[in-house]
């Protein structure tokens, strides 16, 4: 039976193995697999660090011609061959040096005395002692060895190896082990004894320690760990947080190897303010096309809750819970595929998320999304499911529709003259009133959704520089749609005309029939420029595009699955105003749209700047709900992008939304960011009209402030070793902070201390009021045997609440 291994987590003890293993390479001089750098291989730190040369088999190696040089030669009676004086031994790439050797030719023992050197191209090994060995049964013995493997930092030194049964046995006596140049000895694990068994997985050491310059700080009386590139049941490193919110925090994973293809890190994570979690991983791959995660984490007593009144006292035990089902199979060569993506907490724990930041779950808007799917791909064609449910981590979001389940079909053609697409879709939306929050009084509507959409796509002129296309779509939408008598307030609200004051949804059927028709366009010209070598080139990018679809009243069909599309240059160019298939908008529109762009020499995107506007030759009519106002507006937001990256040093991006009709703009967004070598910054700005909703408002005309937020991240070193790095995000309408970052690291060739501290506002789902988090990050490494503490060892320029973005969107350009 085929074994399927999984990723690969280490115990504590794993870094010790490279020691004895290397000093087994080095006897048996066979070909090995280098272990990574463990720093940075720069001129700085590791110069005297030797290349690795190509390694070959040890049939290979032994097939090739030895070449024996000696400053004098004897043979003795009894056939003992004695070398003196500067002894060479060649064979391929493995080089052997002494002061003296003595061969045995009827024993075959061979004595090395003297300025020992040993390199095979994968390790070096150097001895002032004695090394015996036998040819025949490969027992060797060598005396206060030091070693360095080439391309790695990795060396060490042994009083004494001993190897017996072929090199099958190794035993090492006052071994060390670190990854520091010399004479820079930070950190060192040493070991009293280690025993190495080759046919074993796993070896053995005693009185091992670990010190920090002349002091040792840790002391293992016995440890085993792999000698091979597999897993190992033990104890993974531990970690540490102080925060506000959790106080201390603790984690001791342990780490089971089950199987080859199955295994699980069972985590105790200790909070002083909270109390003991227990977190299990368990992941399984019986084989490359069933691969899949379990994930359970329990909180039995939170003592924060224990003494919290009024709406939280659902959870006045304290019990509090996540789960986590992430599953994909892949069958019939991959025609069939089937996925689970299941998260759940407990029923309204609004905050755990917030209170605990689990690695694991898909959120959208407040919304913990649980999906099973299953598809059939050919390709040509596709049929593909899918069964979607919500938990609601807000009390005063809206519980979503379910997908109970969706059915999508979908065919593509493309002929001589022609693209043909078949596209359809059967949905049925339900509703479980019991996931819903204690503040949602009623019930939704549901409905079983079918949608047909053919779409005939002719090119009328493809030429190299300019292309015109047609587009033919027509558009059957049936509703078979159920009303409660008890309809939750907030639809009835959204769904109520504002000037008969009568409700719209309609129970019942409901069809529409709408035909499309698109004819979009556009030109490129290109010109040279005299910059970058007088080898750049413009292009100017006219586009064109009319979109005609007719009118028709849908506010008797409720919203399912459908959202206001956020408005940008390039979606002016689709044939879509709203995300979904509840409502399809009229439209008889001219969008216009002009880009131009810079190359440079090699053929790299320096420059973009894009511009657009749709022109209605009437106002859309259709609304999202029915209590929205008509749109009257016969132009659309005049939307701009721009990227730039003139020179190597300097980005710039911007993304304007301005409201010709109000004077006004709607969105925007900005950054510039300077780069040089270890040096970043960047300065950015997002604003966002009516952006800052008050979810307590439950009503269609919201109270809202404009989003308005400047952002500065930085990372800058200090001088080769200290690096200091930080960000900060304030909202500028609401006068707040948002998130604050400030670190400062030191990394030296093998060891680097990393502080981080960090003030953002950690929301509450419940009360609505963010407060003030503060935590204190501190990561100690010892590069190439570990870390402890918390957080990523590197520096980074993302904050809790922020992650640190590039919004530079142009080709040839990283």
């Amino acid at each position: 039976m085929t074994k399927w291994t999984l990723g690969y987590r280490y115990p504590i003890a794993l870094t010790i193995s490279l020691a004895p293993a290397l000093t087994s390479m080095m006897v048996q001089a066979a070909p090995f697999d280098t272990p990574p750098a463990t720093g940075i291989l720069n001129s700085l730190c590791y110069d005297y660090v030797p290349k690795v040369e190509k390694p070959v088999s040890a049939e290979e190696a032994n097939a090739l011609p030895v070449e024996v040089d000696a400053d004098r030669l004897e043979a003795k009676q009894g056939g003992t061959a004695l070398y003196e004086g500067d002894v060479k031994v060649r064979q391929g790439v493995r080089k052997f040096d002494s002061d003296y050797a003595q061969l045995d030719q009827k024993s075959r023992d061979v004595i090395a005395i003297g300025n020992i050197y040993y390199n095979d191209g994968q390790v070096t090994v150097t001895s002032d002692k004695t090394l015996k060995s036998n040819l025949d049964t490969k027992n060797s013995e060598l005396e206060e060895g030091k070693y360095q493997v080439h391309g790695s930092p990795v060396r060490g030194f042994a009083k004494r190896v001993v190897m017996t049964n072929n090199n099958q046995n190794i035993t090492m006596e006052g071994a060390q082990y670190t990854t520091c140049p010399p004479g820079q000895e930070v950190w060192t694990l040493k070991a009293g004894s280690i025993d190495i068994d080759q046919k074993e997985v796993f070896g053995e050491a005693w009185n091992a320690s670990l010190w920090l310059y002349d002091y040792p700080v840790f002391y293992f009386p016995y440890i085993n760990f792999p000698i091979k590139d597999e897993r190992k049941t033990g104890l993974l490193y531990p970690g540490y947080k102080q925060s506000s919110d959790n106080g201390m925090e603790i984690t001791q994973p342990f780490y089971w190897n089950i199987a080859p293809n199955y295994d699980a890190t069972i985590t105790s994570r200790f909070m002083d303010r909270r109390g003991l979690m227990e977190q299990v991983e368990f992941r399984y791959m019986p084989d490359p096309a069933h691969t899949g995660t379990l994930y359970f984490e329990n909180l039995a007593n939170d003592k924060q809750y224990d003494e919290t009144p009024g709406l939280n006292d659902y959870l006045s035990d304290g019990h509090r819970y996540l789960m986590n089902v992430n599953h994909n199979s892949s069958l019939m060569d991959g025609a069939l595929r089937l996925g689970v993506n299941y998260t759940k907490v407990r029923d309204q724990d609004y905050n755990y998320f917030n209170d605990f930041n689990p690695l694991v779950g898909t959120r959208v808007d407040d919304q913990l999304q649980q999906s099973f799917t299953a598809g059939y791909y050919q390709p040509n064609w596709n049929l593909t499911s899918e069964l979607r449910q919500y938990q609601i981590l807000s009390p005063y979001a809206l519980l979503p529709h379910e997908m109970l389940p969706r059915i999508n079909y979908n065919y593509y053609q493309q002929g001589n003259w022609f693209d043909l697409a078949w596209n359809s879709e059967l949905t049925k939306f339900g509703y479980d009133a019991g996931n819903a929050s204690n503040f949602q009084k009623g019930e939704r509507y549901t409905a079983t959704r079918l949608h047909l959409a053919p779409t005939l796509t002719v090119p009328l002129v493809d030429a190299p520089g300019y292309y015109l296309t047609s587009q033919y779509k027509l558009m059957f939408t049936s509703y078979n749609q159920e009303l409660p008598k008890d309809l939750v307030s907030q639809d009835r609200r959204r769904f109520t005309d504002a000037d008969s004051n009568q409700l719209t949804l309609k129970d019942g059927n409901i069809t529409r029939t709408l035909p499309s028709f698109r004819l979009k366009g556009g030109v490129n010209f290109d010109r040279p420029l005299n910059w970058y070598d007088g080898k750049g080139t413009q292009t100017l990018e006219p586009e064109l595009q009319y979109l005609y679809i007719p009118y028709k009243n849908q506010d008797e069909i409720g919203i399912y699955d459908t959202t206001t599309t956020r408005q940008d240059y390039y979606s002016l160019f689709s044939d879509r105003r709203f995300a979904g298939l509840d409502r399809i908008s009229d439209a008889n529109r001219i969008s216009v749209g002009l880009t131009s762009r810079i190359y440079d020499n090699v053929g790299d995107e320096r420059l973009r700047l894009a511009v657009a506007q749709a022109f209605e030759m009437r106002p859309p009519k259709v609304r999202l709900y029915a209590a929205d106002a008509e749109n009257t507006n016969s132009r659309s937001l005049l939307s701009f992008e721009g990227d730039a990256h003139i020179t190597d040093k300097w980005f710039a991006h911007a993304g304007t939304q301005y409201d010709t009709s109000e004077d006004e703009f709607s969105a925007g967004n900005s950054a510039v960011e300077y780069r040089h070598e270890k040096l970043t910054t960047q300065l950015n700005y997002r604003y966002l009209k009516d952006g800052n909703l008050d979810y307590r408002t439950l009503t269609t005309a919201r109270q809202a402030e404009d989003l308005s937020q400047a952002g500065l991240v930085m990372m800058a070193p200090l001088n080769e070793r200290w690096q200091m790095y930080g960000g900060y995000y304030r909202d500028i309408n609401q006068n707040v902070n948002i998130d604050r970052k400030i670190g400062v690291k030191y990394d030296s060739c093998c060891w680097s201390i990393n502080l981080s501290l960090e003030w953002h506002n950690q929301p509450d789902n419940i009360t609505l009021r963010p407060t003030s988090e503060k935590s204190i990050g501190l990561q100690f490494e010892m590069k190439g045997l570990g870390s402890v503490g918390t957080g990523d060892r590197t520096a980074t320029l993302d904050t809790e609440l922020l992650p640190y973005i590039r919004p530079f969107n142009l080709k040839g350009q990283q």
